[in-house]
Protein backbone atom coordinates (compact mmCIF):
# COMPACT_ATOMS: atom_id res chain seq x y z
CA UNK A 1 0.00 0.00 0.00
CA UNK A 2 1.51 3.32 -0.55
CA UNK A 3 1.74 5.92 2.11
CA UNK A 4 -1.66 7.19 1.94
CA UNK A 5 -3.42 4.01 2.83
CA UNK A 6 -1.13 3.19 5.10
CA UNK A 7 -2.05 6.56 7.18
CA UNK A 8 -5.86 5.44 6.70
CA UNK A 9 -4.98 1.73 7.70
CA UNK A 10 -3.22 3.81 10.99
CA UNK A 11 -5.87 6.09 11.98
CA UNK A 12 -8.60 3.38 11.31
CA UNK A 13 -6.30 1.04 14.34
CA UNK A 14 -5.92 4.12 16.33
CA UNK A 15 -9.85 4.58 16.82
CA UNK A 16 -11.06 1.29 16.82
CA UNK A 17 -8.16 -0.05 19.44
CA UNK A 18 -7.12 2.88 21.10
CA UNK A 19 -10.62 4.97 21.36
CA UNK A 20 -12.36 2.69 23.57
CA UNK A 21 -9.30 1.83 25.49
CA UNK A 22 -7.24 4.94 26.57
CA UNK A 23 -9.60 6.42 29.12
CA UNK A 24 -9.73 3.08 30.67
CA UNK A 25 -5.86 2.80 30.94
CA UNK A 26 -5.38 6.25 32.59
CA UNK A 27 -8.25 5.76 34.77
CA UNK A 28 -6.28 2.52 35.97
CA UNK A 29 -3.00 3.44 35.20
CA UNK A 30 -2.48 0.16 33.55
CA UNK A 31 -1.37 -0.63 30.14
CA UNK A 32 -3.84 -2.80 28.42
CA UNK A 33 -1.95 -5.93 26.84
CA UNK A 34 -4.54 -6.77 24.39
CA UNK A 35 -4.03 -3.31 22.30
CA UNK A 36 -0.43 -4.29 22.25
CA UNK A 37 -1.84 -7.96 20.72
CA UNK A 38 -3.87 -6.37 18.23
CA UNK A 39 -0.90 -3.66 17.20
CA UNK A 40 1.02 -6.24 16.68
CA UNK A 41 -1.50 -8.49 13.94
CA UNK A 42 -1.90 -5.12 12.48
CA UNK A 43 1.82 -5.08 11.38
CA UNK A 44 2.46 -1.79 13.54
CA UNK A 45 5.29 -3.23 16.07
CA UNK A 46 8.68 -4.17 13.89
CA UNK A 47 7.42 -1.45 11.25
CA UNK A 48 11.38 -0.89 10.58
CA UNK A 49 12.49 -4.07 10.95
CA UNK A 50 13.50 -6.98 8.68
CA UNK A 51 11.11 -9.31 7.07
CA UNK A 52 13.61 -11.93 8.35
CA UNK A 53 12.35 -11.58 11.64
CA UNK A 54 9.04 -10.76 10.88
CA UNK A 55 9.15 -7.06 10.21
CA UNK A 56 7.48 -4.60 7.79
CA UNK A 57 11.08 -3.65 6.27
CA UNK A 58 9.51 0.00 5.88
CA UNK A 59 11.12 2.90 7.00
CA UNK A 60 10.66 5.75 9.51
CA UNK A 61 8.68 7.76 7.90
CA UNK A 62 5.96 5.10 8.05
CA UNK A 63 7.08 4.43 11.42
CA UNK A 64 6.11 8.17 11.98
CA UNK A 65 2.63 7.98 10.19
CA UNK A 66 1.88 5.40 12.52
CA UNK A 67 2.95 7.42 15.55
CA UNK A 68 1.24 10.37 14.02
CA UNK A 69 -2.20 8.75 13.66
CA UNK A 70 -2.09 6.51 16.97
CA UNK A 71 -1.24 9.70 19.13
CA UNK A 72 -4.09 11.95 18.08
CA UNK A 73 -6.17 9.38 19.65
CA UNK A 74 -3.97 9.11 22.71
CA UNK A 75 -0.52 10.19 22.83
CA UNK A 76 0.68 7.68 25.72
CA UNK A 77 -0.51 4.45 24.20
CA UNK A 78 1.54 5.63 21.18
CA UNK A 79 4.00 5.61 23.05
CA UNK A 80 3.88 1.72 24.10
CA UNK A 81 4.32 1.14 20.31
CA UNK A 82 7.63 3.62 19.96
CA UNK A 83 9.17 1.73 23.58
CA UNK A 84 8.89 -1.54 21.74
CA UNK A 85 9.89 -0.91 18.43
CA UNK A 86 12.94 1.00 19.59
CA UNK A 87 14.03 -1.97 22.43
CA UNK A 88 13.52 -4.42 19.75
CA UNK A 89 15.81 -2.74 16.98
CA UNK A 90 18.81 -3.26 19.75
CA UNK A 91 17.39 -6.63 19.45
CA UNK A 92 17.39 -7.48 15.98
CA UNK A 93 19.81 -5.04 14.38
CA UNK A 94 22.81 -6.08 17.00
CA UNK A 95 21.30 -9.53 18.64
CA UNK A 96 22.51 -12.76 17.97
CA UNK A 97 20.19 -15.36 16.17
CA UNK A 98 18.59 -16.37 19.33
CA UNK A 99 18.35 -12.48 21.03
CA UNK A 100 16.39 -12.10 17.28
CA UNK A 101 14.00 -14.48 18.28
CA UNK A 102 13.26 -12.89 21.01
CA UNK A 103 12.52 -9.37 18.40
CA UNK A 104 10.36 -12.17 16.62
CA UNK A 105 8.57 -12.83 19.00
CA UNK A 106 7.75 -9.64 20.16
CA UNK A 107 6.81 -8.42 16.82
CA UNK A 108 4.34 -11.49 16.52
CA UNK A 109 2.99 -9.92 19.81
CA UNK A 110 3.96 -13.02 22.35
CA UNK A 111 5.77 -11.03 24.44
CA UNK A 112 6.45 -7.05 25.23
CA UNK A 113 9.62 -5.64 26.09
CA UNK A 114 11.44 -2.48 27.45
CA UNK A 115 14.17 -0.25 27.68
CA UNK A 116 16.29 -0.06 30.19
CA UNK A 117 18.51 3.06 30.10
CA UNK A 118 17.78 5.97 32.74
CA UNK A 119 19.53 5.86 36.32
CA UNK A 120 18.61 8.75 39.00
CA UNK A 121 21.92 10.14 38.48
CA UNK A 122 22.12 9.38 34.70
CA UNK A 123 19.20 10.74 32.84
CA UNK A 124 20.59 12.84 30.06
CA UNK A 125 23.95 11.83 31.10
CA UNK A 126 24.23 8.38 29.65
CA UNK A 127 27.83 7.61 29.52
CA UNK A 128 27.73 8.07 33.82
CA UNK A 129 25.65 5.32 33.81
CA UNK A 130 26.61 3.56 37.04
CA UNK A 131 24.83 -0.02 36.71
CA UNK A 132 27.37 -2.35 37.05
CA UNK A 133 27.43 -6.07 34.69
CA UNK A 134 30.41 -8.54 36.06
CA UNK A 135 31.71 -11.70 34.65
CA UNK A 136 31.26 -14.70 36.53
CA UNK A 137 31.40 -18.00 34.96
CA UNK A 138 29.17 -18.79 32.16
CA UNK A 139 26.87 -15.46 33.35
CA UNK A 140 27.43 -12.03 33.89
CA UNK A 141 25.70 -10.99 37.49
CA UNK A 142 24.23 -7.47 37.18
CA UNK A 143 23.55 -4.86 40.24
CA UNK A 144 22.19 -1.22 39.44
CA UNK A 145 19.25 0.76 39.74
CA UNK A 146 16.86 2.32 36.71
CA UNK A 147 14.39 5.10 36.55
CA UNK A 148 11.76 6.34 34.47
CA UNK A 149 11.46 2.67 32.78
CA UNK A 150 8.31 2.78 30.62
CA UNK A 151 6.08 -0.58 30.43
CA UNK A 152 9.10 -2.10 32.76
CA UNK A 153 6.43 -3.69 34.90
CA UNK A 154 4.15 -5.08 32.05
CA UNK A 155 7.15 -6.68 29.69
CA UNK A 156 8.68 -9.74 29.42
CA UNK A 157 12.17 -8.64 28.46
CA UNK A 158 14.45 -5.83 29.70
CA UNK A 159 17.06 -4.41 27.45
CA UNK A 160 19.68 -2.99 29.96
CA UNK A 161 22.50 -1.37 29.44
CA UNK A 162 25.43 -2.00 32.00
CA UNK A 163 29.09 -0.75 32.79
CA UNK A 164 30.93 -4.31 32.08
CA UNK A 165 34.56 -2.39 32.14
CA UNK A 166 34.42 0.96 34.08
CA UNK A 167 38.12 1.76 33.02
CA UNK A 168 37.01 1.91 29.32
CA UNK A 169 33.93 4.68 30.05
CA UNK A 170 31.52 4.87 27.81
CA UNK A 171 32.98 2.22 25.55
CA UNK A 172 32.61 -0.34 28.21
CA UNK A 173 29.47 -0.50 28.07
CA UNK A 174 27.04 -2.99 27.02
CA UNK A 175 23.25 -4.21 26.43
CA UNK A 176 21.67 -7.57 28.27
CA UNK A 177 18.84 -8.85 27.15
CA UNK A 178 16.98 -9.95 30.89
CA UNK A 179 14.21 -11.75 31.92
CA UNK A 180 11.97 -9.69 34.00
CA UNK A 181 10.83 -12.29 35.97
CA UNK A 182 14.56 -13.21 37.01
CA UNK A 183 15.50 -13.89 40.49
CA UNK A 184 16.51 -10.21 42.06
CA UNK A 185 14.81 -8.21 39.61
CA UNK A 186 11.90 -5.78 41.29
CA UNK A 187 10.14 -3.16 39.81
CA UNK A 188 8.44 -0.42 41.25
CA UNK A 189 5.27 1.74 39.72
CA UNK A 190 6.71 5.64 39.62
CA UNK A 191 3.24 7.74 40.31
CA UNK A 192 3.04 10.26 37.92
CA UNK A 193 -0.10 12.79 36.70
CA UNK A 194 1.06 11.51 32.54
CA UNK A 195 1.62 8.55 31.00
CA UNK A 196 -0.46 6.86 32.63
CA UNK A 197 -1.74 4.40 29.76
CA UNK A 198 2.02 3.02 29.75
CA UNK A 199 3.11 2.92 33.18
CA UNK A 200 6.85 3.96 34.38
CA UNK A 201 8.88 2.47 36.84
CA UNK A 202 12.11 1.70 38.64
CA UNK A 203 13.46 -1.33 38.15
CA UNK A 204 16.40 -2.27 41.21
CA UNK A 205 18.84 -4.97 39.91
CA UNK A 206 20.32 -6.93 42.88
CA UNK A 207 22.86 -9.62 41.85
CA UNK A 208 21.19 -11.16 38.89
CA UNK A 209 22.23 -13.80 36.90
CA UNK A 210 21.85 -13.09 33.11
CA UNK A 211 23.27 -16.04 30.91
CA UNK A 212 26.36 -14.60 28.50
CA UNK A 213 24.45 -15.60 25.20
CA UNK A 214 22.20 -12.72 26.31
CA UNK A 215 24.57 -9.96 26.31
CA UNK A 216 23.85 -7.87 23.22
CA UNK A 217 26.92 -6.83 20.57
CA UNK A 218 25.99 -2.95 21.24
CA UNK A 219 26.48 -0.25 23.53
CA UNK A 220 26.53 3.26 23.94
CA UNK A 221 27.42 3.95 20.58
CA UNK A 222 24.75 1.99 19.20
CA UNK A 223 22.09 3.98 21.47
CA UNK A 224 23.60 6.95 20.88
CA UNK A 225 22.42 6.22 16.95
CA UNK A 226 19.15 5.04 17.57
CA UNK A 227 17.97 7.87 19.90
CA UNK A 228 18.02 10.29 15.94
CA UNK A 229 15.37 7.51 14.92
CA UNK A 230 13.54 7.95 18.62
CA UNK A 231 13.73 11.41 18.27
CA UNK A 232 12.14 11.70 14.91
CA UNK A 233 9.22 9.00 16.67
CA UNK A 234 9.12 11.20 19.55
CA UNK A 235 8.18 14.57 17.12
CA UNK A 236 5.17 12.38 15.34
CA UNK A 237 4.12 11.48 18.97
CA UNK A 238 3.41 15.40 19.65
CA UNK A 239 2.53 16.30 16.27
CA UNK A 240 -0.25 13.98 16.60
CA UNK A 241 -1.07 15.07 19.96
CA UNK A 242 -1.21 18.79 18.94
CA UNK A 243 -3.29 18.34 16.01
CA UNK A 244 -5.82 16.47 18.19
CA UNK A 245 -5.95 19.67 20.92
CA UNK A 246 -5.98 21.81 17.64
CA UNK A 247 -8.47 20.57 16.24
CA UNK A 248 -10.69 20.22 19.36
CA UNK A 249 -10.14 24.01 20.28
CA UNK A 250 -10.91 24.71 17.03
CA UNK A 251 -14.47 23.27 16.98
CA UNK A 252 -15.12 24.48 20.62
CA UNK A 253 -14.33 27.61 19.47
CA UNK A 254 -17.16 27.63 16.52
CA UNK A 255 -19.71 25.94 18.85
CA UNK A 256 -18.93 27.98 22.36
CA UNK A 257 -20.98 31.46 22.32
CA UNK A 258 -20.24 34.28 24.54
CA UNK A 259 -21.94 37.45 24.36
CA UNK A 260 -23.98 36.21 21.52
CA UNK A 261 -21.38 35.08 18.59
CA UNK A 262 -18.73 32.14 19.16
CA UNK A 263 -15.63 32.79 21.03
CA UNK A 264 -13.44 32.18 17.73
CA UNK A 265 -15.01 35.80 16.18
CA UNK A 266 -12.77 37.23 18.99
CA UNK A 267 -9.56 37.92 17.84
CA UNK A 268 -7.79 36.88 20.79
CA UNK A 269 -9.25 33.54 20.34
CA UNK A 270 -8.72 33.32 16.82
CA UNK A 271 -4.84 34.67 16.49
CA UNK A 272 -4.22 31.98 19.49
CA UNK A 273 -5.55 29.32 17.06
CA UNK A 274 -3.72 30.63 13.89
CA UNK A 275 -0.83 30.42 16.02
CA UNK A 276 -1.25 26.99 16.81
CA UNK A 277 -1.75 26.22 13.03
CA UNK A 278 1.28 27.56 12.13
CA UNK A 279 3.20 25.31 14.78
CA UNK A 280 1.33 22.30 14.12
CA UNK A 281 2.49 22.47 10.68
CA UNK A 282 5.87 23.43 11.04
CA UNK A 283 5.78 20.63 13.09
CA UNK A 284 4.61 18.64 10.80
CA UNK A 285 7.49 19.53 7.68
CA UNK A 286 9.94 19.33 9.95
CA UNK A 287 9.46 15.87 11.05
CA UNK A 288 8.59 14.33 8.16
CA UNK A 289 12.03 15.90 6.51
CA UNK A 290 14.10 14.48 9.09
CA UNK A 291 11.98 10.98 8.69
CA UNK A 292 13.13 11.29 4.88
CA UNK A 293 16.58 12.52 5.59
CA UNK A 294 16.66 9.49 7.97
CA UNK A 295 15.89 6.92 5.64
CA UNK A 296 17.90 8.59 2.88
CA UNK A 297 21.10 6.78 5.13
CA UNK A 298 23.54 9.98 4.92
CA UNK A 299 26.12 10.36 6.87
CA UNK A 300 24.80 10.74 10.68
CA UNK A 301 26.09 13.41 11.31
CA UNK A 302 24.71 15.27 8.70
CA UNK A 303 20.98 13.87 9.95
CA UNK A 304 21.10 15.05 13.54
CA UNK A 305 20.66 18.79 13.34
CA UNK A 306 17.04 17.67 11.75
CA UNK A 307 16.33 15.63 13.52
CA UNK A 308 17.09 17.75 16.47
CA UNK A 309 15.19 20.22 14.96
CA UNK A 310 12.50 18.37 14.54
CA UNK A 311 12.68 17.41 18.35
CA UNK A 312 13.02 20.43 19.55
CA UNK A 313 10.33 22.27 17.72
CA UNK A 314 7.93 19.42 18.23
CA UNK A 315 8.58 18.95 22.24
CA UNK A 316 8.13 23.01 22.38
CA UNK A 317 5.24 23.27 20.25
CA UNK A 318 2.79 20.91 21.70
CA UNK A 319 3.48 22.69 25.02
CA UNK A 320 2.25 26.11 23.49
CA UNK A 321 -0.71 24.18 21.40
CA UNK A 322 -2.29 22.59 24.24
CA UNK A 323 -2.43 25.14 26.29
CA UNK A 324 -4.04 27.23 23.80
CA UNK A 325 -6.57 24.77 23.84
CA UNK A 326 -6.67 24.89 27.48
CA UNK A 327 -7.14 28.54 27.74
CA UNK A 328 -9.88 28.17 24.94
CA UNK A 329 -11.53 26.11 27.47
CA UNK A 330 -11.96 28.50 29.99
CA UNK A 331 -13.31 27.79 33.12
CA UNK A 332 -14.79 24.28 31.46
CA UNK A 333 -10.76 23.58 30.55
CA UNK A 334 -10.34 22.60 34.98
CA UNK A 335 -13.30 19.68 34.47
CA UNK A 336 -13.22 16.64 33.30
CA UNK A 337 -16.15 17.17 30.79
CA UNK A 338 -13.81 18.60 28.12
CA UNK A 339 -10.86 16.92 27.17
CA UNK A 340 -8.43 20.17 27.45
CA UNK A 341 -7.03 19.40 30.97
CA UNK A 342 -5.83 15.85 29.55
CA UNK A 343 -4.26 17.42 26.58
CA UNK A 344 -2.07 19.65 28.65
CA UNK A 345 -1.05 17.24 31.24
CA UNK A 346 -0.09 14.60 28.86
CA UNK A 347 2.23 17.15 26.70
CA UNK A 348 3.86 18.01 29.89
CA UNK A 349 6.46 15.12 29.33
CA UNK A 350 7.29 16.52 25.73
CA UNK A 351 9.87 18.61 26.68
CA UNK A 352 12.52 16.33 29.01
CA UNK A 353 12.26 12.69 26.84
CA UNK A 354 14.87 11.38 25.12
CA UNK A 355 16.89 14.46 25.66
CA UNK A 356 15.53 17.66 27.20
CA UNK A 357 15.53 20.78 25.43
CA UNK A 358 18.90 21.79 26.27
CA UNK A 359 20.13 18.76 24.68
CA UNK A 360 18.64 19.42 21.79
CA UNK A 361 19.97 23.23 21.79
CA UNK A 362 23.60 21.87 22.35
CA UNK A 363 23.30 19.51 19.29
CA UNK A 364 21.95 22.19 17.11
CA UNK A 365 24.58 24.61 18.31
CA UNK A 366 26.59 21.78 17.60
CA UNK A 367 25.98 21.24 14.48
CA UNK A 368 26.35 24.74 13.45
CA UNK A 369 29.82 25.38 14.10
CA UNK A 370 29.20 26.84 17.63
CA UNK A 371 30.72 24.50 20.20
CA UNK A 372 29.59 25.36 23.89
CA UNK A 373 30.85 22.63 25.77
Amino acid sequence: MDRVQFREMCARFAAAEIGPRWRIADRDKKFPREFYVAAARAGLIGITAPESVGGSELGSYEEAIALEEMSKVNPNLAVSILVQNIAGSILYDYGSPEQQDIAREMIAGNLMVAITITEPEAGNDIQNVSTQARRDGDDWVIDGLKSFITLAGECDVLVTLAQTDKSRGRHGMQFFAVDRNSPGVSCSQIETYVNRPAPTYRVQFDNVRVPARRRLDAGFKEIMTGFNRERIMVAARWLGHMQSALDWARGYATTRHQFGRPIGANQSIAFSLAQAHVDVEATRHLTYHAAERYDSEAPLKDVILDVSTAKLLATQAVVRVTQTALHVAGGWGLTEELPAMRLALDAMVAPVTVGSWEIQLRAIARELGLPCD
